[in-house]
């Protein structure tokens, strides 16, 4: 078995598959008992338009709307989306008190937290922590240097170029053992 890494960044632009990546990884470690914690944040898409982004808790697979698009109730908007910030509580606080796994997925990880300090902050701690063997967050081009320079040991995987989600796949694959 090859050594785990403790840190494994998938670097995408919209659309480039980061969470179907996520959920691709989880479907084949959980296939293979590997305990899998943390969160994905699918698209939800209507007529090919995205319509809101939802944030899907993995220990119990409960969802709930993130962002929607803004209009003019909205209270709280970063760029073109309104946020409703009960759900970063409600994460953080999954994160406060989650199970022991072998990997977590923290997806993803974007200005508002680098730039604001808000919203996934806890992930970032559990992140600096390396709490599980294999911890895997995602994230924009525009965050690479970010990245980059707060994890130096950082394998990062670039899903803008074609197949490199397959291959990220089968990397973690052969580091687990999973045929």
């Amino acid at each position: 078995m090859i050594p785990l890494p403790k840190i494994v960044g998938l670097c995408g632009t919209s659309g480039s598959r980061k969470t179907q990546t996520c959920r691709k990884l989880i479907k084949e470690l959980r296939s293979g008992d590997i305990a899998c914690c943390g969160f994905i944040s699918p698209a939800v898409f209507g007529d090919s338009e995205k319509t809101a982004i939802k944030v899907q808790w993995l220990g119990s697979g409960e969802e709930q709307v993130l962002m929607t698009p803004v209009t003019k109730a909205s209270q709280i908007t970063f760029r073109r989306w309104q946020i409703f910030p009960q759900v970063f509580e409600w994460i953080n606080q999954e994160l406060t008190d989650m199970q022991e796994s072998e990997a977590f997925f923290c997806d993803e990880i974007g200005p508002l937290e680098v730039l604001e300090g808000k919203g996934w902050i806890k992930a970032l701690e559990i992140l600096d922590k390396r709490e599980c063997e294999l911890n895997v967050v995602t994230f924009r081009p525009s965050l690479r240097d970010f990245f980059s320079q707060r994890y130096p040991d950082m394998t990062v995987y670039d899903l803008d170029i074609k197949n490199e989600d397959e291959k990220v796949i089968q990397e973690i694959k052969e580091m687990f053992g999973i045929a």
